[in-house]
């Protein structure tokens, strides 16, 4: 059977941050309503989902952990009766550790779920007064003992870079923080200002930003403090312990199936990739019209198929390997993109290696500018 990735979005958040742009809504109102559109429109797969086999799950936002867990118990029973399971599933939940407790740790466990992402971003209180979070240090740190001791064993910590004011020595601070609590796995993601965000509008704040070089050399330094206390890199920003990379993540920058349920849901199945709109409200009145709810959708053609796998496995530190690329898409990729890169691999931003191409770290960090001079987006 085909394996799939499976991703649940939960759109609620007692506090939207101000640099956030994903969907979410703070009407926790409409929570049961919600979680009733929800089950019904999985329930709608499960004909179509029966030569499917899930090996990862990923319940995003939003903030899972701020709806009752008993949503989320419900959820993930649905899940499994609509569609089959491999031997040993990585289902994630994301969380603020200023909405975790005993009972909702206790719930995630008992229903399967057996990775929690902690949204920490900075172990510095004044840092995170300012991204607007509704928790500090300590609530982290809490959090994050009372899920050890419960029981989890693969935890995900989340960190921002390039913060407002923000210097390197509190980043580092941050970094090694985090780093002596020895999570299986840390994701560093640099700030960006995201257009409607309230941070987009606070030009005081927007003037504080660091400028581009001391960006630069905040992810340089970070990347090798982390290497050094054990992580390793594997994508753009993620560092993992040696097989604790995030297996769901992975199959997006694979270029490999997903489905996505609820409203903002991205889905890529058979080179279809859809995406539903973000709408709650029209979710819940009607949430297995897809007419109405997919707000996206385009089937890849081969040669476009390709230009996605290369843009996504592009963000991978092992990069692109030639003979994927051929088994997959029938292509030579030295012939597509050897000379596109070459200039690239001048600039020590990328590099051929025995299998095929990568960037290098530097090149990671630009890789936005490399891609959209590389690739034909309209390649049919």
């Amino acid at each position: 059977m085909k394996k799939l990735g499976v991703y649940i979005h939960i759109p609620f958040c007692v506090h939207k941050c101000s640099y956030c742009d994903f969907y979410s809504v703070t009407n926790t109102l409409l929570t049961e309503d919600y979680f009733h559109a929800l089950k019904e429109q999985i329930l709608s797969f499960k004909s179509y989902l029966r030569d499917w086999t899930a090996d990862s799950v990923y319940i995003g936002g939003g903030t899972p952990s701020c709806v009752d867990s008993k949503y989320i118990v419900d959820i993930m029973e649905t899940l499994k009766s609509v569609i089959k399971f491999v031997d040993k599933p990585e289902i994630t939940i994301e969380s603020n550790p200023g909405t975790l407790d005993t009972k909702k740790i206790k719930d995630y466990l008992s229903c399967g779920i057996n990775r929690l992402s902690i949204g920490l971003q900075s172990a510095d209180d004044d840092e995170l007064k300012m991204l607007s979070r509704i928790h500090d240090k300590s609530d982290f740190e809490s959090a994050y003992m009372l899920a050890r001791m419960l029981g989890f064993k693969n935890v995900n910590v989340d960190i921002m870079y390039a913060l407002p004011g923000q210097k390197e020595e509190t980043l580092m601070n941050t970094i090694d923080y985090v780093t002596s609590l020895s999570p299986e796995h840390i994701s560093f993601y640099g700030l960006r200002v995201e257009e409607g965000t309230p941070l987009s509008g606070d030009y005081e704040l927007l003037g504080k930003i660091p400028d581009e070089d001391t960006q630069y050399n905040m992810y340089i330094h970070a990347a090798k403090r982390l290497e050094k206390a054990g992580y390793s890199q594997y994508e753009i920003s993620n560092f993992s312990k040696k097989r604790m990379m995030c297996r769901h993540n992975c199959r997006y920058w694979k270029s490999g199936d997903y489905i996505g349920f609820g409203p903002g849901a991205a889905s890529y199945m058979n080179g279809e990739l859809y995406s539903y709109s973000k709408d709650i409200q029209s979710f819940i009145l009607k949430p297995t019209d897809y007419l109405i709810n997919v707000e996206k959708s385009e089937k890849l053609t081969m040669r476009q198929q390709a230009t996605q796998y290369v843009m996504l496995g592009l963000r991978l530190a092992r990069g692109v390997e030639s003979k994927e690329y051929k088994l997959r898409f029938g292509r030579d990729l030295e012939e597509d993109y050897g000379e596109k890169l070459e200039k690239y691999i001048d600039m020590k931003y990328a590099k051929r290696t025995d299998k095929g191409f990568r960037l290098t770290r530097a090149g990671l960090l630009v890789s936005n500018v490399i891609l959209s001079d590389i690739l034909d987006f309209e390649a049919k």
